[in-house]
């Protein structure tokens, strides 16, 4: 994964002892280090999340769909 590269990751809302349980939302890549294993990823509200990086990947053709369908209705409704 590269700064830039479009990624979908989990927002974990509850941390349990075998993983987490959270949302999927897309978001652009901010900044990644392999040795830190950590993500800085821009969600598509503009907020900055700093997560883990098991808890991310990179997006696919039909992630870029829902992430254009998204900004669209966004900019229709300001």
């Amino acid at each position: 994964m590269k700064a830039g590269d479009l990624i979908r990751f989990w927002k974990p809302t509850e941390v349990f002892e075998y993983g987490a349980a959270g949302e999927t939302t897309i978001g652009l890549l901010v900044e990644y280090h392999k040795w830190e294993k950590v993500a800085t990823v821009m969600d598509n509200d503009g907020v900055i999340h700093r997560i883990r990086a098991e808890w991310c990947q990179k997006a696919g053709k039909k992630d870029q769909e829902v992430f254009d369908n998204h900004a669209k209705k966004k900019r229709s409704v300001v």
